[in-house]
Order: structure tokens, then C-alpha cells, then sequence
């Protein structure tokens, strides 16, 4: 860890643990440091640096979760849902995916989305 990212490690054991890691070796035996290493919650910076998808912890995730499943429930009542074929695109990018492309995408000017959106619904 201390070789990989040396600045995330730092800083999470200054945010979690108030520990200074410079301190390792003379304040703070190098086990402990290492078991506290180890045991750094979901959270903490390091993780990311070895894997992109553990940016986001669990609530990051389950809110993205819900904030898909609403997007989609919102799109499934509309028109262009119940076109044969239809897929729904409005996931939320999620930390070490790949965003898929935009295809077919219609293009509005600020002065027609207002229209649109001044418009009554029925």
C-alpha cells in the first residue's frame, strides 16, 4: 500500500485513525500500522487506487441503485418506453466502467428545452 499510493495511504490514517505515518517506527510499531492498514474501512482512499470500482463504498452504490430504479420508473411511463425495443439508458456511471456511447441522442437548444418544459402536461 505505502508503495503503491503513499499520499492516500497518509491521508487515511490521518482521517480515520488521527495518526501521523511518518510516525511508523518511532511512535507506532510497524505491525500495528500494518494491521491498521489492512483493516481501513470500505471508504478510504486506498482501495480505489487498486481497484477504480472501490471508489464508490456500499451507500454510494445502493443510492446509485435507487436512483436507477426511479430514473427508470419515470422512463417506463413515457412514449418512447413503449417502443418496440426500447432500452433504458439512464443508469448512472459507476467508478471503473466504461460509459457506453450515446446513440441516436437529439440535440435541444436551452430556448426549446424551456418550451418544452413550460409546456402543460396532460
Amino acid at each position: 500500500m505505502l508503495a503503491k499510493s503513499p499520499a492516500a495511504l497518509r491521508a487515511d490514517f490521518q482521517r480515520f485513525y488521527h495518526l501521523d505515518i511518518d510516525q511508523i517506527g518511532h511512535g507506532i510499531r510497524p505491525m500495528r500500522a500494518a494491521d491498521l492498514a489492512v483493516w481501513l474501512p470500505d471508504n478510504a482512499r486506498i482501495w480505489s487506487q487498486f481497484d477504480p470500482r472501490a471508489e464508490w463504498d456500499a451507500i454510494h452504490q445502493l443510492l446509485a441503485n435507487i436512483a436507477d430504479s426511479l430514473a427508470f420508473l419515470a422512463w417506463a411511463k413515457t412514449p418512447e418506453a413503449a417502443r418496440k425495443g426500447a432500452r433504458f439508458k439512464g443508469q448512472l456511471q459507476r467508478p471503473g466502467t466504461k460509459p457506453e456511447p450515446i446513440k441516436d441522442t437529439a440535440r435541444l437548444d436551452v430556448d426549446s428545452m424551456r418550451a418544452m418544459l413550460a409546456r402543460p402536461r396532460s
